[in-house]
């Protein structure tokens, strides 16, 4: 992954917006996944009244996923622990987040987890060893268990805001930035865009009136580079506040985690920099003719 900028052509910014688009919906997916999880598992009795004869094996040792779901369980859930077979408040655990977290439709691409696996992730290692490696839905584990799938919501939403915020960053860049280009092509124009007022200054028919004129483009190339520059200054500004609000990790920032799959790591500044290279390229030329024409 390069985090150099990419020429115009490309195009960053509009993928950039693609890419935020699906981040949000993704996002979106997953936190009304664990809001319906945390609700399932909510309407689930806990086994407080009951023994965790899981908890050590008949051999002494730890009991396996198998020993928690094998067997004759088949996830009904009973009125009082001593008529639910051992393990079942579990399974239903588990049938509920495979069919809330483990079924939004990136599940597969994203994430390609097992319930182990992914409960771990979301949950912590201790929490998933209780929900894959115990035979009993104790109070305090259900409760456990409730507030992470709580905190598991809470960062999708801080995550959402993050993302909000990005995407208003970068549509308000390209609004910026489009205006800028509109008037560069206008001024090519104005100056041929094949480099015929350069050749026409070469054979000396340039005039003081000609001079003028580029003169005036020059002036309107640098209100167009203090354009960029503000562009620029403003993206900053906004980079500097996701780190502030949404550190997702030591060595990984908001833009490094959206834009890991495309070209540039930071797509705005690059859209930046390409126009900022073309102003630049504009500019010389200008100054080429002004030379001629004097």
């Amino acid at each position: 992954m390069a985090a150099t900028h990419a020429d115009e052509g490309s195009d960053p910014i509009r993928a950039a917006r693609e890419t935020l688009r699906v981040e949000r919906r993704r996002v979106v997916d997953e936190r009304e996944a664990f809001r319906a999880f945390r609700g399932r598992v909510s309407s689930i009795p806990d086994e407080s009244g009951s023994t965790d004869p899981a908890d050590v094996s008949e051999g002494g040792g730890l009991a396996g996923a198998g020993g928690a779901f094998g067997g004759t369980m088949d996830g009904s859930v009973g009125v009082g622990g001593a008529t639910t077979p051992a393990g079942s408040r579990l399974v239903a655990v588990r049938d509920a987040y495979r069919s809330t977290v483990m079924s939004v439709p990136h599940y597969e691409a994203e994430y390609d987890d097992t319930y182990e696996r992914s409960v771990a992730a979301e949950f912590g290692p201790e929490i998933a060893y209780v929900l894959t490696r115990t035979n009993c839905f104790h109070e305090e584990y259900k409760r456990s268990l409730l507030s992470a799938a709580e905190t598991a919501v809470q960062e999708r939403e801080a995550f959402l805001d993050a993302l909000e915020s990005e995407i208003e960053s970068v549509e308000r860049a390209r609004s910026g930035l489009d205006p800028i280009r509109t008037e560069i092509e206008a001024i090519e124009d104005e100056l041929g865009g094949d480099g015929e007022r350069e050749t026409a200054g070469a054979g000396g028919g340039t005039d003081a009136a000609d001079f003028g004129a580029l003169d005036a483009c020059r002036t309107r190339t640098e209100a167009l580079r203090e354009d960029c520059d503000r562009i620029a200054a403003r993206r900053q500004r906004a980079l500097a506040d996701h780190e502030r609000r949404l550190a997702l990790s030591d060595d990984l920032d908001l833009p490094a985690y959206c834009y890991q799959d495309l070209d540039v790591t930071y797509p705005v500044l690059a859209a930046v920099a390409a126009v900022g290279d073309r102003l630049e390229a504009l500019r010389r030329r200008i100054e080429r003719g002004m030379g001629r024409a004097r």
